[in-house]
């Protein structure tokens, strides 16, 4: 009875010891500059520019992104997505504390004038389902997809991309948000020129689960070795493939 008493509290230590070794992922407030390209058949133009925030404090995460395109058909569209999670280590999980995106398509004039108030519900649509502006259920997925890919930023530092073979995937939970759960299949170590600077990445793809089915959108990354910044994120969608680029701090 008592060598089995002993053999149960060493586990027992064991276990305690291998929870608490697990390193928390900190990170410093950092912005994070992209170009967005657009490709639709013989359309390839950077239609507009986005900015991400980031930082992390015990296991509280927070991040934003901020993007607008060019004048595009008359109008300049809009995306405004916040994330704040609280994330377990090991990848065991992320709870959302809260999430919210907001779409946007004023018309130039508009945009550009003093009197433009985004807050106003007839110019907005978000995630929650508030604002009256006309967005389609296409653009509202999109717009999630990029709300929870924010997680992702975190994610890219703590995943053990070394460790993992070619097609290897691993599934993260998540509760309180949108979606229940994110994928993560590794393709590889590669490299990515973006704006002249070549980096050596990590080659990967995510998709979202939402309501037990898979969404519509794989997003494809391209993540600095180094850094763990993604250079690259792209997606298929419905209208064409738009890419993030990474154009620095």
């Amino acid at each position: 009875m008592e060598i089995t008493m002993k053999k149960t509290l060493l586990l027992l230590f064991a276990f305690v010891a291998a929870l608490t070794g697990m390193a928390q992922v900190q990170l410093p407030y950092q912005e994070l500059s992209y170009d967005v390209h657009y490709h639709w058949g013989l359309v390839n133009v950077n239609i507009g520019h986005g900015k991400v925030t980031l930082s992390s404090q015990g296991d509280q995460f927070n991040a934003t992104l901020d993007g607008n395109t060019i004048p595009w058909e008359g109008r300049v569209f809009c995306v405004s997505d916040t994330l704040n999670a609280v994330m377990a280590p090991g990848l065991s999980g992320e709870r959302v504390t809260f999430e919210n995106g907001w779409y946007l398509k004023p018309k130039v004039m508009e945009y550009r004038s003093d009197g433009f108030q985004a807050s106003n519900p007839a110019n907005y649509k978000n995630i929650a389902g508030q604002g009256s502006l006309d967005a389609d259920a296409q653009t509202m997925e999109a717009v999630t997809v990029t709300a929870d890919m924010l997680g992702m930023f975190y994610y890219f530092h703590e995943i053990d991309f070394d460790s993992m073979s070619p097609g290897q995937q691993v599934t993260i939970p998540i509760s309180g948000g949108y979606s229940n759960a994110v994928t993560v299949t590794y393709n590889g170590q590669s490299t990515y020129d973006a704006g002249g600077s070549t980096y050596p990445t990590y080659s990967c793809s995510f998709t979202y689960n939402y309501q037990g089915a898979s969404s519509g959108y794989a997003v494809q990354a391209q993540v600095d070795r180094s850094s763990r910044i993604p250079v690259c994120l792209s997606a298929e969608l419905a209208i064409g493939h738009v890419e993030m680029i990474y154009c620095g701090y």
